[in-house]
């Protein structure tokens, strides 16, 4: 665990709100635009609005703790505009509430359509009609204006040439909504993991998430819920965020 991410735990009231009790872990990720005053302090958490308000409200409180490095412009602080991830859990309490984990996952530009990962690229044809797999480290260049494209891709298995193309072009149908400074939206880099799989990975995105719900509950957030612990999963890397989490406890 990284020295400034740590883990949120909050009891939350569920028993008026939800018709019935909840009997398991419920791993579930979440994505809030926090507006950062000159210090790096948030002065406005907006959580995504599909969540509970019950849930949104406890997540808005905790990040409302967390201070960030301010964005420095010719060597002063400025404020702005960041969109923080979470991942989190909920894990069943007495009296019918929910003890809510909270860990702080990366901060960055959001995604224009609210999700919270990028949608993976069309396995190329060709390759996979050889059963050729592939996994790379894609590094992107995140524009003012939102619009995604490559700058390097670097290899981990397999040949590039055989899926550079759809690489680029997943690449380019990305959104984003940029990060700000003083009200400004900034250029960032962004590095994400792409597994060309036949057993999953970018060839079946439906049955990789459907795994990734049933192994929520083996989730960090979940075993830190409920008292235990294990290691991360892979993750986007924002390599050049304006702002810097300082501390997220």
């Amino acid at each position: 665990m990284k020295p400034w991410c740590a883990w949120a735990l909050l009891l939350v009231a569920l028993g008026a709100s939800s018709a019935e009790p909840v009997q398991k872990p419920i791993h579930f990720r979440a994505h809030a635009r926090v507006a950062l005053d000159a210090q790096g302090v948030p002065q406005r958490v907006e959580v995504d609005q599909k969540l509970p308000g019950v849930v949104r409200t406890a997540i808005e409180e905790q990040v409302m703790r967390w201070r960030f490095e301010p964005a420095q412009v010719g060597g002063r602080a400025h404020a702005g505009a960041t969109t923080v991830f979470v991942d989190a859990c909920a894990a069943p309490a007495a009296g019918g509430n929910m003890r809510l984990a909270v860990d702080y996952g990366w901060n960055g530009p959001g995604y224009a359509d609210g999700r919270y990962y990028a949608p993976a690229p069309r396995y190329p044809i060709d390759a996979a009609k050889r059963g050729k797999v592939g996994m790379f480290r894609v590094l992107m260049k995140i524009g003012t204006d939102g619009r995604a494209s490559v700058d390097t891709i670097e290899v981990q298995k397999g040949e590039l040439r055989l899926f550079d193309a759809a690489l680029r072009t997943w690449a380019a149908s990305l959104r984003y909504i940029p990060e700000e400074v003083d009200g400004a939206p900034v250029a960032t880099r962004v590095a994400i993991p792409v597994d060309f799989s036949m057993e999953g990975g970018a060839l079946s995105w439906r049955q990789q998430a459907r795994q990734e719900r049933e192994a929520g509950r083996r989730s960090p957030e979940c075993m830190a819920a409920m008292g235990g612990d294990q290691d991360e999963a892979p993750r986007p890397v924002v390599l050049d965020s304006p702002f810097k989490p300082i501390t997220t406890s």
